[in-house]
C-alpha cells in the first residue's frame, strides 16, 4: 500500500456484499465471483481520495497469484502488482505486461486479445490476470455507484485506521 500511495492517508473497510451485489460483480467481471467480504484501502491526499487498492488471490494453474490491483477514483486502473507468484518463475510475465492494464476501465476492450495483449507460455496467468483485474474492477464499480440498477447500498461492517 505503501508503494502505491506514498504519503497519504490508507482507510481499510470491510464490505459485505450481498447476493445481487455478488451476482452483478460476476456479470460485469464476465466471470465468477464468490466472495462475499471485500476489503478495500482507500487512499486519501489532503483528505481527497486518489485511490482505492484492493487485493485477488486466486488459481493461476494449480497454484495461487495474489495481485493488489489500484483504481483510481474514477474507476480506471491505476496500477497492478504481484504480491505473490506461486507457479514455476518462468510462468510469470514480465513487467511490461501488467502495466497495459494501467488506466484500462471496465469495458469489453479489457479481454485477452483485445485491448490485452497474451503471453506466450503464460497465458492461464494472463487470463487469470486479466479477470482478477476485471473482478476487482466490477466490485469497485458497485460498490461506488449509488445506482439501485447495479446494486442495493454496501453495508460497511468493518472500518480501521492502517
Amino acid at each position: 500500500l505503501g508503494l502505491a500511495f506514498p504519503k497519504c492517508d490508507i482507510e481499510r473497510k470491510t464490505i459485505l456484499l450481498d447476493p445481487a451485489q455478488k451476482q452483478r460483480v460476476a456479470l460485469l467481471a464476465k466471470t465468477e465471483f464468490e466472495a462475499g467480504l471485500v476489503y478495500a484501502y482507500e487512499a486519501r491526499s489532503d483528505r481527497k481520495l486518489v485511490g482505492t487498492a484492493y487485493f485477488d488471490a486466486h488459481r493461476v494453474r494449480t497454484l495461487k497469484e495474489t495481485l493488489m490491483v489500484v483504481v483510481a477514483p474514477d474507476g480506471r486502473v491505476l496500477r497492478v502488482e504481484v504480491l505473490s507468484f506461486s507457479e514455476p518463475p518462468e510462468y510469470l510475465p514480465r513487467a511490461n505486461f501488467y502495466a497495459q492494464f494501467k488506466d484500462k476501465p471496465l469495458d469489453d476492450e479489457l479481454e485477452l486479445k483485445r485491448g490485452i495483449r497474451s503471453v506466450a507460455g503464460a497465458t492461464l496467468t494472463a487470463r487469470a490476470t486479466t479477470n482478477a483485474v476485471r473482478r476487482v474492477l466490477a466490485v469497485h464499480a458497485v460498490l461506488t455507484t449509488g445506482s439501485s440498477a447495479l446494486a442495493p447500498a454496501t453495508r460497511a461492517v468493518e472500518s480501521s485506521r492502517s
